[in-house]
């Protein structure tokens, strides 16, 4: 799998790996093949570092050119590079597209690798921890460390940004380049907040123009004032918000952010209605264990797996005279804004 970085490179030849650290407000990229061994560690091949904008091209030109469609992987917070190899086999697996992973500083460690100081990180690759944050407990000792090592993961993502605007532009132009396979892109998490502020440069916005669909799974982000810079994502075909109000990862997050509701767990009344975007429930419907991992729960319906293979796949969510609950367990909304998997709960909690 080909895997993209704003991290440093630790180490040289066969024992090079992507490391803690990174250079905040840079648009250094490096990349290489990340291949799984067989005791369960993986190792990185080709890489390349320091790459120039026409050895990116070329390698993106190639996964372009091949027989399946591509998907970009934004992932969460407190993920290894490791974990990130991970979740992009994965993908790969369940739903057959050409998985591009961009792989971020979210560990919450200083821009120099360091630990944040009296943070230290105890559990690297855990992108759940933030559901054992509970308002009762937000005070004690290792949830404070957890708090503070997730907001240090969104500056390092704000810090990030560059990178990542000068990673979509070339991905845009390998894209244009090879005109064979589509791309879509899947944010989940803290991807989403990631993506939120790269939107802010004007070549980011542009070039996520070339993007078939965009996926904002369980975005951890301000549900409110989200329409400001959603609708700003012009993708060729839509733009997917999915949402349970029952994500544990995500009621951590919103205990840590001063009670902040986060966009994947509850949207709100004010939604983007612009026939672009559309926000899929999935409240009340098989999510696995903590509802937020949800597009890669191994028992989803199997319908939902459709869904979600059609939007990485660069198709429409919906054939011409398909029927919503054909996809959507229980249908969608007349005006087609929002989707269900599983049913909201009701505004009086009834």
């Amino acid at each position: 799998m080909l895997i993209f970085t704003n991290r440093k490179i630790a180490g040289t030849g066969s024992s090079a790996t992507f490391a803690k650290g990174f250079a905040p407000g840079k648009t250094d990229l490096n990349f290489a093949n990340a291949k799984a061994a067989t005791n369960g560690a993986w190792s990185l091949k080709d890489l390349t570092n320091g790459a120039d904008d026409a050895a990116i091209v070329a390698a993106l030109s190639k996964l372009f050119s091949g027989g399946r469609p591509v998907l970009l992987y934004l992932h969460g917070n407190n993920n290894t590079p490791e974990a990130c190899f991970e979740r992009c086999a994965v993908l790969d697996k369940l739903y057959k597209v050409e998985v591009i992973g961009f792989s971020w500083p979210s560990e919450g460690y200083l821009s120099d690798g360091s630990e944040l100081p009296g943070a230290k990180n105890d559990e690297p690759g855990n992108e759940d921890e933030l559901d054992q944050v509970k308002p009762s407990n937000r005070t004690d000792g290792p949830i404070v460390k957890k708090a503070r090592r997730y907001r240090q993961a969104k500056n390092n993502a704000q810090d990030s940004v560059d990178a990542l605007a000068r990673f979509l532009r070339l991905v845009s132009v390998a894209r244009l380049q090879a005109n064979a396979q589509p791309y879509s892109v899947a944010a989940h998490s803290l991807g989403g907040h990631f993506l939120q502020y790269t939107l802010d440069i004007e070549a980011a916005r542009e070039a996520l123009g070339a993007a078939f669909n965009i996926a904002l799974v369980a975005p951890c982000v301000r549900a409110s004032g989200h329409k400001d810079w959603v609708e700003k994502l012009r993708p060729k075909g839509k733009v997917f918000v999915t949402y349970n109000d029952a994500d544990s990862v995500l009621f951590g997050a919103y205990v840590v952010d001063g009670n902040q509701v986060k966009l994947g767990a509850d949207p709100g009344s004010e939604r983007v209605q612009n026939n672009v975007v559309r926000y899929v429930c999935f409240s009340n419907s098989p999510v696995g264990v903590g509802g937020h991992g949800y597009f890669v729960y191994s028992k989803l319906l199997g319908k939902t797996k459709r869904f979600f293979m059609r939007v990485f796949s660069s198709q429409a969510d919906l054939d011409t005279g398909e029927h919503p609950s054909q996809v959507y367990a229980l249908g969608c909304d007349a005006d087609g804004v929002t989707c269900y998997v599983g049913a909201p709960k009701e505004p009086d909690g009834g």
